[in-house]
């Protein structure tokens, strides 16, 4: 339970693992075995994950289901949604709904397909050390047009 909660908490806040480690003086390691389930965080440590990630340590350990912050409640909230809530999201924005139109139709396996095609293009990105870019935004262009 404690390894759950840990890293939806975690990733509710937004923080990756060495973040979270950094927060807590311990490494990253750490904060992986805790995660992983290799190991538990002597109740000091507990303390201040919870104050870190804003949660109660009775939620870290599964000994409440209410956590104390709104804001945390409603990140984490966000983090259990399921996959097709969240393409939902992205679909109501023009700009990705061409990108995604037709997945919540696509078949199980046409949706297996396109998440592994996407990882292992990620995964290249990485390896060729590409960095992702965002084109321009329209009021960006507009203001190098007066600048000129």
């Amino acid at each position: 339970m404690l390894s759950q909660r840990l890293r939806i908490a975690r990733k509710a806040k937004g923080l990756t693992q060495e973040e979270l480690a950094e927060h807590v003086c311990t490494t990253k390691g750490t904060i992986s075995n805790y995660e992983n389930n290799h190991s538990t965080p002597p109740n000091d440590m507990l303390r201040q994950l919870a104050d870190i990630l804003e949660v109660t340590t009775d939620w870290l350990l599964g000994r409440t289901n209410e956590v104390t912050s709104y804001a945390a409640s409603a990140s984490i909230a966000k983090e259990q949604r399921s996959l097709d809530e969240l393409l939902q999201e992205k679909i109501d924005d023009p700009d990705d709904y061409y990108f995604l139109d037709g997945y919540l139709e696509a078949t199980e396996e046409e949706k297996k397909e396109i998440r592994r095609y996407w990882y292992d293009l990620k995964k290249q990105m990485k390896v060729r050390q590409v960095r992702e870019t965002r084109p321009p935004s329209l009021f960006d262009i507009t203001e190098e047009m007066k600048k000129k």
